[in-house]
């Protein structure tokens, strides 16, 4: 991974460790001046983009957010404002982010489809046609991070703009664990001393057959998944997922099936579920799992950075941005390209936060001392510099389901070298039917 990029970003969001002076000033989105502190209410006063040099309006801007009640809920407020500001109908149909791209293709070309959607990365949708350029001006982009623009980029083409950047982290409960274990060691003993399977009583739980989460412990020990070079550039064709860090990493997790630390089957619902009900230690888990945490465990949620591995390495838990994409199916893209503005805007972006913990990578957001000052916010700040980004080609969507089916017969006790053997050639299959070179 490029150490350089990932350090840029460690420092805009590393909250509660300084104050993010470089990150500092500039414009709030859709070209409004904004010097004093970003209010947690909606941004109901910041014009959007000049209309002059805009299109006429559209009646209507059609918009998929993800199905999360309470997400949609707030970004159902700040779109009011935005049909109050320029008098243009925002429709909200919500939808699952991993069942856009499939509905998109469908319903895209018949006209059926959003001028928006919201998804986690650029992955293979320009590959599949579902998103074009989207154009701004240079005080709008200014407000975001570096790194966060590029995540929703490729090939120098920008298709969206963000709205939240996550890593995940440690979740622990005070009541059980007085502080978060530093080691995996520490981690170990946790589980071993609070097991009791019988009674449903764990010292920690994670979606271990998650790649998503399991790639903590991977590439933390050494692993990858398309080599890259010092410029950035990612080699498909040197894939490391059978290889030497990536074997390590496996080999630890089977031992946590097979030592009865984590039992067979788990999933984000026994996660929660227990970690909720106070019968779990700590959980691995992202921000937006905070909201939910704090109203079962109050005081007691606890978040720390992942603990370290064996060799004292840092394990390397993926950095996601999730953003608004500009559907290439839209027939009004300067309207709404101007809505993703407004809508991840400094005001808004801060209010989606309040309303959600999920962090924006807006740089006045990120110096905001409701963020700086979070000690919930601190922990995925100190996870975050040992980030890695998912790599920003379009082949890291058939990584996916072969790494999940390898997990799986890693957790049923299944060789884990011939497991993963196995998922790199179906990786190396999907991509050749992709018609990848």
């Amino acid at each position: 991974m490029n150490k350089n990029k990932t350090w840029i970003l460690a420092l805009c969001v590393m909250l509660a460790m300084m104050a993010l002076t470089a990150c500092g000033g500039g414009n709030g989105n859709g070209n409004a001046e904004s010097s004093a502190p970003a209010s947690p209410s909606v941004d109901a006063s910041s014009e959007p983009s000049d209309a002059s040099g805009m299109p006429e309006k559209p009646e209507e801007l059609v918009i998929w957010p993800d199905a999360s009640e309470d997400k949609v809920a707030i970004i159902e407020e700040i779109t009011k404002k935005y049909t109050e500001k320029t008098g243009i109908k925002v429709t909200l149909t919500p939808l699952a982010m991993n069942d856009q791209p499939e509905a998109l293709s469908l319903d895209g070309p018949a006209g059926n489809g959003p001028d928006l959607f919201y998804q986690p990365g650029i992955g293979n949708l320009v590959v599949k046609g579902l998103v074009q350029p989207l154009k701004t001006t240079d005080a709008v982009l200014d407000t975001y991070t570096p790194e966060s623009l590029q995540a929703l980029s490729q090939d120098g083409q920008l298709y969206g703009l963000p709205l939240v950047t996550e890593t995940y982290a440690m979740f622990y409960n005070k009541k059980l664990l007085p502080e978060a274990p530093k080691t995996i060691a520490d981690l170990e003993k946790i589980a071993q001393e609070r097991t009791n399977a019988k009674k449903q009583e764990y010292g920690f739980l994670f979606e271990a057959t998650n790649f998503y989460f399991a790639w903590s412990l991977l590439g933390g020990n050494g692993g990858y998944i398309f080599k890259q070079d010092d410029q950035g550039k990612y080699d498909i064709n040197d894939i490391g997922l059978n290889k030497e860090g990536t074997v390590k990493g496996a080999k630890l997790i089977q031992s946590w099936f097979d030592k009865g630390y984590l039992p067979k089957g788990i999933n984000g619902d026994i996660v929660g579920g227990l970690f909720g009900e106070g019968k779990v230690g700590a959980v691995i888990n992202g921000p937006w799992a905070i909201n939910d945490y704090k109203k079962t465990l109050g005081d007691d949620l606890g978040i720390a950075p992942l603990p370290t591995l064996e060799d004292g390495a840092h394990p390397t838990s993926f950095i996601g941005v999730k953003g608004w994409m500009l559907s290439k199916f839209s027939k009004h893209p300067e309207w709404a390209a101007d809505l993703a503005a407004f809508i991840t805007n400094e005001q808004n972006a801060m209010a989606f936060f309040k309303g959600t913990g999920e962090v924006p990578p807006v740089k006045n957001v990120l110096n905001n001392p409701d963020l700086t000052n979070d000690p919930l916010v601190a922990g995925f700040s100190a996870q975050i510099q040992y980030g890695q980004p998912f790599p920003t080609v379009p082949e890291l969507d058939h990584v996916w389901d072969p790494m999940a089916n390898a997990l799986t017969f890693v957790m049923e006790g299944k060789d884990v070298q011939t497991s993963l053997d196995d998922a790199v050639r179906m990786i190396q299959d999907k991509m050749k039917m992709a018609g990848a070179k």
